[in-house]
């Protein structure tokens, strides 16, 4: 069974030959001599998403980007101007760079203001392109491609104190954009049936409209309408939705079932968040396909003997029946972190080890 066929199988909640898996890697790691087995592995036996996709654009509009260094103090900071220009006006985000460290804070976001926002609201968008798919350059992988989330990409490039006392001060002005961008969105959907491309989609934002972001009200108010229908056009289209969503989801399954998502990852379990999988199965294992399980970010202490039990009971919990897809909770697997890579790399080929002995079905875990 080819893994695009492992995973369609899955995912139509009936059991393929084996537990399709995901384990993706750093580009880094991967060229590390150390990773030489583990590549091997992957190769030979993950079920990785192929990607596929037009670019849906900024916000649904074409747009430039120019990035300038604005201020720099060697081997102390470096402060960094973003401009992006947009047919609906300049947004511009300064960005903080302390040099002990890759990584970087935010002093200014693209969408600051009430004015900004208004502009992101009436802004003209552009159509997608969906024609250009092509089945051979993606083999026999299981391919998908991107559908924005309006919730998502507004909480990501939005002021955060800003954007959520909005919820609070400015309700009728942030429906106006959910409306204005899901409609766009909800269009273009309906364009793909005239062409040959694939039907899976992938979303990303609603870690951040779950608590403590936002109350279970506030969700149903301000996100679920909007979600519902993007995901009703999904489905019109013959498609299906899966979403990546981190966090203290556990009791957030049935409301996500009801706005129309057919599956979600990295389903994390305690300590990282609550995700109780055999809890989850019985709750929504029979409408959404559940993917992850396996805790990455303590690839770095973990032995892989406890690797291979999360594993086993991971596959116990929710394969049986299909709708089950194993995979780290961290899109990395932990390979960011160089210095304990060989107990990272350990760890996840005792993943891969685990997902073949244990996931061949019927399950006998």
């Amino acid at each position: 069974m080819t893994s695009r066929e492992r995973i369609e199988k899955a995912w139509n909640f009936e059991e393929p030959d084996r537990v399709p898996f995901e384990l993706y890697i750093m580009k880094e790691a991967a060229e590390d001599p150390l990773c030489a087995r583990l590549n091997e592995m992957i190769a030979r036996h993950a079920d990785n998403w192929s990607c596929w996709g037009p670019s849906w654009g900024w916000f649904g509009m074409d747009h430039q980007e120019e990035r300038e260094v604005i201020e720099e103090r060697e081997g102390e900071y470096r402060r960094e101007r973003w401009t992006r220009r947009t047919p609906a006006g300049d947004f511009v985000q300064i960005t903080y760079h302390p040099a002990s460290t890759s990584d970087y804070h935010y002093e200014k976001h693209f969408i600051s203001t009430l004015e900004d926002l208004e502009r992101l609201t009436h802004a003209p968008r552009r159509a997608v392109a969906w024609g250009g798919f092509d089945r051979g350059r993606h083999g026999d992988r299981f391919v998908t491609t991107h559908v924005p989330h309006p919730f998502g990409e507004l909480a990501r490039n939005a002021d955060q104190v800003a954007f959520y006392t909005w919820f609070v001060t400015e309700p009728e002005r942030l429906h106006g954009f959910f409306r204005a961008y899901t409609d766009h969105i909800v269009k273009e959907l309906g364009r793909i049936g005239g062409f040959d491309a694939p039907r899976y989609f992938t979303q990303l934002g609603l870690e951040m409209a779950i608590d403590p972001w936002l109350s279970p009200a506030m969700l149903e108010a301000f996100v679920a309408p909007y979600d519902a229908r993007i995901n009703r056009q999904v489905h019109a289209c013959g498609g299906k939705v899966r979403h990546h969503c981190h966090g203290r989801v556990m009791n957030y399954f049935e409301t996500f079932s009801r706005m129309g998502l057919d599956g979600t990852e990295p389903c994390e379990p305690p300590p990282q968040a609550d995700v109780d999988l055999r809890r989850a199965k019985r709750l929504v294992g029979d409408r959404m396909l559940l993917c992850g399980n396996i805790p990455s970010p303590q690839f770095q202490t973990m032995d892989p003997a406890e690797t291979r039990q999360r594993v086993r009971q991971a596959i116990r919990d929710a394969a049986p029946g299909g709708g089950f897809v194993l995979r780290p909770t961290g899109g990395d697997a932990g390979t960011w972190e160089t210095r304990n890579l060989p107990r990272v790399v350990a760890n996840c080929e005792a993943m891969i080890e685990a997902a073949l002995e244990f996931g061949e079905y019927p399950i006998r875990a």
